[in-house]
């Protein structure tokens, strides 16, 4: 009580004489793919070394599982992308897709449109472009997207009927 006492009338200092904790956003924290010295958005080369022992830490799909997620299938997307062009181009090239990362396909994943069955392209075709679908049915609501996403392009709504994660398995 006296600490929060002290912190009112000096303005957030800690027991009056220590100066705020500097804080800055998430999506401010985010560095380019280039400060790490990789290449392309190809997560396999910032995760080689990483594995799941199934005690201890677990694969995101086990923890959604665990999480019990719930949303009706039919309920509008509580997942907001104000211009999916940046986050297939910019976003790609400069940060790697964050928000692919953090879901690893289980709610955001790019499907390669204008690619043919054998992987060829004809000479004259355009390049193939990258759609982003969304499957938020498998959403834990932790907002990661939202808050880590560089551009804040990214928005996490309230979704409706209340569904989502359960937590019981946890």
């Amino acid at each position: 009580m006296i600490n929060a006492g002290l912190q009112y009338i000096t303005g957030g200092r800690a027991w009056g004489i220590f100066d705020r904790d500097h804080q800055e956003a998430g999506h401010e924290a985010v560095q380019k793919l280039a400060a790490y010295g990789y290449h392309g958005d190809d997560s396999t080369q910032r995760y080689k070394d990483l594995r799941f022992d199934g005690t201890l830490t677990f694969n995101k799909v086990t923890d959604v599982y665990h999480a019990a997620v719930a949303h009706d299938e039919d309920q509008p997307a509580h997942l907001h992308v104000l211009d999916k062009n940046i986050c297939a181009t910019r976003c790609a090239e400069e940060y790697g897709i964050p928000a692919s990362v953090f879901a690893r396909r289980l709610f955001m994943k790019w499907l390669t449109l204008g690619t043919q069955a054998s992987g060829l392209q004809d000479e004259g075709a355009s390049p193939p472009r990258r759609q982003l679908q969304i499957n938020f049915s498998n959403c834990v609501h932790c907002k990661t997207c939202d808050i880590m996403d560089p551009y804040q392009i990214i928005n996490w709504v309230t979704p409706e009927g209340g569904g989502g994660p359960d937590y019981k398995g946890m």
